[in-house]
């Protein structure tokens, strides 16, 4: 798990991005403060992975926060300004995010952490990077489920609610087509039309503008849009016709 601690002196701010760490998986959010001083404590103590840290502050800055800082830790910055960015790269920050943050732009955040955590001289034993599971919220108010990657045979996007089809069950979940698209870690999943992801390894047959996947029979369309970029994928492991001697 990442372990991730929000510093920022609004409460909204730091309510968007606590929503954004509990969608996904492999993130484990171990505090928050409005006060960068008890934030300050908070990073010492819990000794998080990742700081999502606001730069204007009133008491502190963020950026004066860090050069107190006596540990190694990766920092994200996250604020209003524009004119912060150069001296937050200077600090060698992870990556500077524009309030409002949208969920994708975050999700990006998210991969070069992953990218440098797991490339670091050092890896702590209790750290494990779920890639192959994904926790969503049911329909059902209150309701958390585990959705593993291997039970899914296709996404669909169904109003506002997204439908995940893992053999007779189907699991409903308000979110979009996008949001789903960025939490899935697996390389295995693909978009093929604006309402459609399958698991490529799942394909059975394609045809035409249309596939179908194993003990599936379910026609599922693929978008014109997606088509050239599927059938790339497949012609990488697609055998030659080289006809009869």
């Amino acid at each position: 798990m990442i372990k991730c601690a929000i510093i920022d002196d609004e409460q909204s701010a730091i309510n968007v991005l606590t929503n954004y760490i509990k969608r996904v998986s492999d993130l484990e959010l171990v505090g928050t403060s409005t006060d960068p001083l008890k934030g300050l404590e908070l990073i010492r103590s819990a000794k998080p992975d990742v700081v999502f840290l606001d730069i204007q502050m009133d008491e502190v800055t963020g950026i004066e926060l860090i050069n107190m800082l006596d540990q190694e830790i990766q920092v994200v910055f996250c604020t209003a300004f524009s004119e912060f960015a150069v001296e937050s790269y200077d600090l060698d920050a992870v990556d500077y995010l524009m309030k409002p943050i949208p969920f994708d732009r975050f999700m990006k955040a998210i991969r070069k952490i992953r990218k440098l955590l797991s490339a670091g001289p050092e890896k702590n034993g209790n750290e494990e990077i779920a890639d192959d599971y994904i926790f969503v919220k049911a329909e059902s108010k209150g309701k958390v489920l585990r959705v593993n990657f291997a039970d899914i045979d296709f996404i669909e996007a169904k109003n506002n609610y997204i439908a995940f089809h893992c053999g007779k069950r189907i699991i409903m979940v308000y979110s979009t087509m996008k949001e789903i698209e960025n939490s899935l870690s697996s390389s295995n999943f693909k978009r093929i039309h604006k309402s459609f992801i399958i698991p490529i390894s799942k394909i059975s047959l394609i045809q035409s503008n249309f596939l179908m996947l194993k003990n599936r029979e379910d026609q599922i369309p693929i978008g014109k849009t997606y088509k050239s970029e599927l059938l790339n994928l497949v012609n990488h492991r697609l055998l030659s016709d080289r006809g009869h001697p």
